[in-house]
């Protein structure tokens, strides 16, 4: 493999891996290179569909600011690519876009130079004339270069068909900037003018050494197009009739058969375009119905917010009312143990003062007094026994059994199950104030009302629930739930729980407690 078969591999690899990275304009450079290269080896078909796909590339960067440069080159690029395919108005077109994008002077100096050849190529030297004479003032300007001397040469060659002598300078200018530069393709170029100027001009010595000229440069450059361009003038010089008609028979059907082949290229770059218009619009249609849903998930997310605000609300409401009720429930305990403090502080040690002075000052006459009187203190100071202060915080077990064997006498046997197995530690406080009262209200009505001699009550764990049955063999009732009972449901409704009682003449007492 040659080194210019060497680079096209090494840029197609490298266009590749650009395009793997979604590095656009990188791939673009490389397929460009490789384009630049399939024309200057003669092969401008090739070049012309890698010219495409570098464009194709180039119009998916949003930022056409990032794609200038590479554009202008492009479009000049497939300007002398159609030329090359004799296809004008193809390459008239890009070259104007090319122009359109240039302000560099010199880049400007080489599109208007490839438009003229568009013109000399349909023979109209005098329009091909008059464009480069309209920027041959502003070319001198600029420094030496390729492209100076290539706009010089074919100056000087269209000016040679009015006026030879001022052509032929011209054209020798260019020669000489172009033996500095080394550039071998511009030397072709000069060489074949030349050697054609004097050909048509009855110089044939003269002719026939630009040939020999042209020749060395084309061994130097290894091309087949320029081998086969060299022969050609080889055998115009020969003046052989039948060889200019077999050139341009066989000139006359490679046109035709360009005409049919080139076209597809463009067509598809075409194509490519108005499918991206098709692309865009549908890209359009789709964000604004892309915009239509997310209006409307917003509405739908207000809405869920709007109702999570409001659950959120009647959560809060609820918790406040809850801890309302507590504190409520909470207030009412302060307010009985004030009133059994007073109970005691007042009326039991009033009653008690009042007991000592009379059995000091009548011992006798007043003993019923006495006794009765003692029967108020007792009853006052179970009042306040049943409204104290009550410290649940630690050893709730220990508390209740107290309560429960407080009621425990000769009469009164009370049996107590499963006490220790409650998860006492885990009640809340509240709940545990809650449950010491209604048992408390519960053995009262019992020592009141039922003539029980056997009172038996059982705890159980039941999950995350406490259960306490109360059950005692009395004389049971007609069930009424008021006074003291209607007092347990009250307390027990305040902390979420349950008191469900059974009774019947002769048959007992049944209370079932939930917490």
């Amino acid at each position: 493999m040659d080194s210019v078969g060497m680079a096209l591999v090494y840029f197609k690899t490298q266009s590749k891996k650009a395009l793997q990275k979604q590095d656009s304009i990188k791939a673009a450079y490389y397929i460009e290179l490789m384009a630049y290269g399939q024309f200057k080896m003669g092969f401008p078909l090739e070049s012309e569909v890698l010219g495409i796909e570098a464009l194709s590339i180039l119009d998916g960067v949003k930022d056409s600011t990032k794609t200038k440069d590479a554009r202008k080159r492009l479009f000049n690029h497939l300007g002398m690519v159609y030329r090359s395919l004799k296809d004008v108005g193809a390459a008239r077109n890009y070259y104007e876009r090319a122009l359109h994008l240039n302000s560099s002077k010199t880049d400007r100096a080489a599109i208007i130079s490839n438009i003229a050849n568009l013109y000399a190529d349909g023979n109209d030297y005098e329009k091909a004339v008059k464009i480069l004479g309209d920027y041959y003032d502003e070319v001198l300007t600029l420094p030496d270069s390729a492209i100076k001397a290539t706009y010089l040469n074919n100056y000087g060659s269209f000016k040679s068909k009015f006026n030879p002598s001022e052509g032929l300078m011209l054209m020798e200018q260019a020669l000489e900037m172009r033996l500095i530069l080394k550039d071998l393709s511009g030397l072709f170029g000069s060489y074949e003018q030349l050697s054609l100027f004097y050909l048509e001009n009855g110089g044939l010595k003269k002719a026939n050494y630009y040939y020999v000229k042209l020749k060395e440069v084309t061994r130097k450059i290894e091309s087949p197009a320029y081998h086969l361009k060299a022969a050609e003038l080889r055998l115009k010089l020969e003046k052989n009739p039948d060889f200019d008609a077999y050139i341009a028979l066989n000139n006359e059907v490679n046109y035709n058969k360009q005409q049919r082949v080139n076209k597809f290229a463009a067509i598809k770059y075409g194509v490519e375009e108005k499918e991206k218009l098709l692309q865009e619009n549908q890209h359009k249609l789709e964000l604004s119905e892309l915009k239509q849903a997310k209006e409307k998930s917003y509405k739908l997310l207000y809405l869920a917010i709007s109702i999570f605000g409001a659950l959120l609300t009647v959560l809060l409401l609820f918790m406040l009312k809850s801890r309302h009720k507590k504190e409520k429930i909470r207030q009412v305990y302060l307010t009985e143990t004030r009133i059994s403090k007073k109970v005691h502080d007042e009326v039991a040690n009033d009653v008690y003062q009042l007991m000592t002075k009379l059995q000091g000052s009548h011992p006798q006459d007043d003993e019923t007094i006495i006794d009765e009187l003692e029967g108020i203190y007792n009853k006052t100071r179970d009042i306040s026994k049943e409204n104290n202060t009550l410290d649940v915080t630690e050893h709730f077990d220990v508390l209740i059994k107290d309560l429960l064997m407080g009621y425990s006498n000769e009469q009164v046997n009370v049996i107590t199950k499963n006490l220790n197995k409650i998860n006492w530690e885990a009640m809340p406080d509240l709940n545990k104030m809650t449950l010491y009262r209604v048992l408390q209200e519960l053995m009262t009505n019992m020592k009141k009302h039922s003539k029980a001699n056997i009172v038996v009550i059982g705890f159980e764990q039941i999950k995350h629930k406490t259960q306490i049955e109360y059950k005692d063999n009395g004389v049971g009732c007609a069930l009424s739930i008021k006074g003291g009972l209607q007092n347990t449901e009250n307390r027990m409704a305040s902390i979420n729980g349950s008191i469900n009682f059974e009774s019947s003449i002769n048959k007992g007492f049944k209370a079932v407690i939930t917490i």
